[in-house]
């Protein structure tokens, strides 16, 4: 799977979903997103025109009731039927639509300053829950979490460098909620800050919850090689309403060599990594409960 670009989409040609009678009379696979660049559904058809053709539709009285808001558009690419149901699976994967497997309702979320918020890191969650060629067993997992002194719930993901261009991509989308609602945090970890350049975490902001998304790879790779640690230490957990992987034993913190620092020094510097971070708060972390 190639996240590094999980928003492709918007490079093909496009109308708006209330033009969609413009639409070609050609094989393809289309997406529908709308205004703040959240994918809502992707599909395929034989003849685009006419599966869009006046109401026609199973999810156009759905989309066509927060048009005024979101301006819906209809994405497509060109592709012959013989691929269809192959490249449909493949987008359903890679841009985690909301609609998509769910039932069909006679109505959309209210487009509220929360909601958008909201729907964002249920997609980016579900992202970072499906397994890789690089981590076929485990992507990412929530490390636990803690309580800072205002009472803000602080939930650590540990996950790898290759996810962190989605994370990138989702904090310069257009929303000003999501792009309010992301954050980077620079942390000493208790260095002496005239001896370390700072760590940079990213954390995304919602109602009552702080989520950090803390690269640990070491963490994951022995995860991986050490099934049988991964049979007792990891279990699951609903996150967000997506389900997800959790430590149940926040003692393989302490099992693993993590690195702290990068080898090289800029102006007499040295650098840290996340992992000089996962260090310093892993004392104070729990397991977590359900959200």
């Amino acid at each position: 799977m190639n996240d590094c670009n999980d928003m492709e989409w918007q490079t093909w040609q496009h109308l708006p979903l209330k033009e969609r009678s413009r639409l070609p009379s050609c094989s393809g696979i289309y997406v529908v997103a709308d205004i703040n660049d959240f994918v809502w559904y992707v599909g395929q058809a034989a003849n685009l025109r006419i599966r869009w053709t006046g109401k026609g539709h199973h999810r156009y009285p759905q989309l066509i009731r927060s048009y005024r808001k979101l301006s819906h558009q209809i994405y497509w690419k060109l592709c012959p039927v013989d691929q269809l149901d192959i490249q449909e699976r493949y987008y359903i994967e890679r841009f985690a639509p909301e609609l998509n497997g769910c039932k069909v309702k006679t109505y959309l979320p209210k487009n509220t300053k929360q909601s958008v918020v909201d729907r964002e890191l249920k997609r980016l969650l579900r992202i970072l829950s499906r397994q890789t060629l690089l981590f076929p067993i485990i992507r990412s997992i929530v490390a636990g979490e803690f309580h800072d002194e205002a009472g803000t719930r602080h939930i650590v993901i540990l996950t790898s460098q290759n996810d962190y261009m989605i994370l990138a991509n989702s904090a310069r989308k257009r929303s000003r909620q999501i792009k309010s609602a992301w954050d980077s945090c620079k942390i000493y970890s208790g260095r002496d800050e005239e001896t370390y350049y700072p760590q940079t975490i990213p954390v995304y902001t919602t109602t009552g919850y702080t989520i950090e998304f803390v690269e640990a790879v070491e963490i994951l790779r022995f995860l991986e090689e050490n099934l049988d640690v991964y049979e007792r230490c990891v279990g699951s957990i609903e996150l967000f309403g997506v389900q997800m992987r959790m430590l149940l034993d926040l003692s393989i913190l302490d099992m693993v060599l993590i690195e702290e620092e990068y080898s090289f020094v800029i102006d007499g510097k040295k650098t840290l990594k996340d992992g000089a971070y996962l260090n310093y708060v892993k004392h104070r972390l729990k397991p977590l409960e359900g959200i």
